[in-house]
């Protein structure tokens, strides 16, 4: 990598402080992402537990201070697209509920769980199916 590139290249962080002159314009915006997140599941410390970090995380990422660690970036760009699809057609205390309570597309697995151990595909197709008013 020439020093050029490396200059432009993104910059990662496994959850660290970032210094002033480290901090670069992340391309999918997690400042933008969890605060949307925050504002969706009720708070800093839902999104927290939801994603399995610690209670100031989601507060330092949506500051700009840290970004999150690849595997946790991953969960939260996760929950952003299911909860982004799912706002479209219900209010955000009814996609919480949805969230949490058993689901027979899911085989009475919690969609939040489910998408956090296994991905959002799953909880995407049992969420399109709600929608469409099937039964499971």
């Amino acid at each position: 990598m020439t020093p050029a590139s490396a200059a432009s290249a993104p910059q990662r962080s496994s959850g660290r402080r970032q210094s002033a002159a480290s901090k670069t314009a992340t391309t999918w915006g997690p400042a933008e992402r969890t605060q949307f997140l925050i504002d969706t599941v009720g708070g800093v410390t839902k999104l927290a537990r939801a994603l399995g970090v610690s209670p100031s995380q989601p507060s330092r990422w949506k500051d700009g201070v840290e970004t999150p660690s690849p595997d946790v970036a991953e969960k939260l760009l996760d929950l952003d697209h299911v909860v982004a699809l799912a706002v479209q057609a219900w209010q955000p205390e009814v996609v919480m509920d949805w969230m949490t309570t058993s689901n027979g597309f899911l085989d009475g697995a919690q969609p939040i769980d489910v998408l956090m151990q296994r991905g959002a595909a799953e909880v995407i197709d049992s969420l399109k199916a709600t929608l469409s008013g099937a039964y499971a």
